[in-house]
């Protein structure tokens, strides 16, 4: 199939019209009760021009969905419209089922499918099909442009969130509602590249399920050539260990103290970090056995790191000031390659994460809302959803930046988006063939660079929910002070 919003868009639907077992003929023939070929005609428009029917069908095959018999809401169709309730998150399934096959000739005979219909094409899918459309989608991250790479190394990083569920029965059952909360929620863990803030991968499951258990199903992810930061509860020696050994490098947040960080000082550097030995602790040994069930689990072997600390103090206008420390465990053993002070600026861009979840969960599918789905198979389906149209405006964004030559954090998001769902109702199909002439990507993008630029800013950590409350977005100097570690020496 060719990829929808390119110039073939429904030259299979339109090649051999006067040919009588053309499809047009065929659905005209069959009538109002008749079976409906779909095919990338379906799928024009601005849905189809962010994620292809090629890349849904790749999904749908890894996924090992099959359609068992021809019908309009095909697994093809029925992933689109499913996208389709993502980027129209305040539409129901009428509206939304409207604007995805508008383009189709049923629909200019019978109209779209019902809202039960598309529920019950929902069930049909495989499983894993959104999630396997999604790491399809992701696979083609846009290019990286300035600020994406430190040290030649493209930036990385992992973190996790969470999404209120409905409280239906069968979803109470799958997802835990944590202690003293309303709802059910799903925890989501996602490796993204900071540059761009494109999602790279994503491991699901409910909140009873922790962070560390979901990230270490991501290790795969990591690759050479990339620089991975991740916050102080993904730290243990363990996972250190693990992580290293896919060839990405690491400059990890860990917890201060001896049990947290079982290392000594092996050399102080000119630049006040130092290189460290991480030994495995009795105490850490006893509690991997007793995770794993293996008592006679071998000791991990001593591994050379290094340490580089640094305060971080943000001043506002008023003089107020605020300084945190923070100690970054890397794999960055050479202080002359890739000094410390670099080392602590890099750390900053790890909450390029925070700004991707604020997108995703207030953005695009907006604020004090839950998923709509009251099964737990398609509360899943529409995290999937939502995490594949984020990155696909994610790459508008992207083009728009490269066309302005302008780091992507100065493309407003919420202009793409809007954008971006006023262009899915201006390319209306044919009412007697369904050929839709096709969305010109480069006239949406083209429109992106006309907004206002986002003003950039230097944020080190998110608000808190008590900043968020009771104070205004500051204008604030950071300042970055390399510190000597307190860790013993050997």
């Amino acid at each position: 199939m060719s990829r929808v919003g390119s110039g073939t868009v429904g030259a299979g639907l339109l090649a051999d019209r006067g040919d009588d077992e053309s499809r047009l003929r065929r659905t005209v023939v069959a009538g109002p009760g008749g079976t409906v070929e779909v095919d990338d005609a379906v799928l024009g428009g601005v849905l189809g021009s962010l994620v292809g029917t090629a890349v849904i069908t790749a999904g749908l095959t890894a996924a090992g969905h099959a359609d068992r018999r021809s019908r309009v809401l095909t697994g093809v169709v029925t992933v689109a419209v499913v996208l389709g309730l993502c980027l129209f998150r305040r539409e129901n399934y009428d509206l939304v089922l409207g604007r995805v096959l508008a383009g189709s000739p049923r629909w200019a005979m019978d109209g779209p499918p019902t809202g039960q219909a598309l529920s019950t094409a929902r069930t049909r899918l495989a499983p894993d099909s959104m999630r396997a459309v999604f790491e399809q989608t992701a696979a083609g991250m846009p290019p990286a442009g300035p600020g994406s790479s430190v040290f030649g190394l493209l930036v990385t990083a992992f973190d996790g969130t969470v999404f209120d569920l409905a409280a239906a029965g069968d979803i109470q059952s799958v997802f835990a509602t944590p202690s003293g909360g309303r709802f059910p929620q799903a925890r989501l863990v996602t490796l993204i590249a900071c540059g761009t803030r494109w999602i790279l991968a994503a491991m699901l499951g409910s909140s009873a399920v922790s962070e560390q258990h979901l990230v270490d199903q991501l290790a795969d992810a990591l690759r050479p050539g990339t620089l991975n930061l991740a916050d102080r509860n993904f730290f243990s020696m363990a996972r250190w260990v693990r992580f290293t050994a896919t060839g990405a490098d690491l400059a990890w947040r860990v917890k201060n103290g001896a049990k947290s960080l079982p290392a000594r000082i092996v050399r102080v550097l000119p630049d006040s970090s130092a290189t460290v030995r991480l030994v495995e602790s009795d105490a850490m040994l006893t509690a991997r056995r007793a995770k794993t069930g293996d008592r006679h689990l071998a000791r991990l072997a001593d591994t050379i790191a290094r340490l580089v600390e640094f305060t971080l103090t943000v001043t506002d206008a008023t003089g107020r000031a605020r300084t945190t420390r923070f100690p970054i465990l890397t794999t960055l053993l050479d202080h002359e390659q890739h000094p410390a002070g670099q080392i602590a600026a890099a750390y900053a861009e790890r909450w390029q994460v925070e700004v991707i979840y604020l997108r995703v969960k207030s953005t695009l599918r907006g604020a004090g809302t839950r998923l709509r789905g009251q099964t737990p198979d398609l509360a899943v389906q529409e995290i999937w959803g939502l995490l594949t149209v984020y990155n696909a405006l994610v790459g508008l964004a992207v083009a728009a930046a490269i066309v302005l030559d302008v780091d992507p954090d100065e493309i407003s998001f919420a202009a793409v988006l809007a954008l971006t769902r006023t262009n899915a109702t201006t390319d209306p199909g044919c009412v007697q063939c369904g050929h839709r002439p096709g969305l010109r990507v480069a006239d949406l993008i083209t429109a992106i660079a006309a907004q206002p630029r986002n003003r950039t800013r230097q944020r080190t950590s998110p608000r808190t929910k008590t900043q968020r409350r009771t104070e205004r977005t500051r204008d604030v100097n950071y300042t970055i002070t390399i510190e000597a570690s307190n860790l013993p020496k050997n």
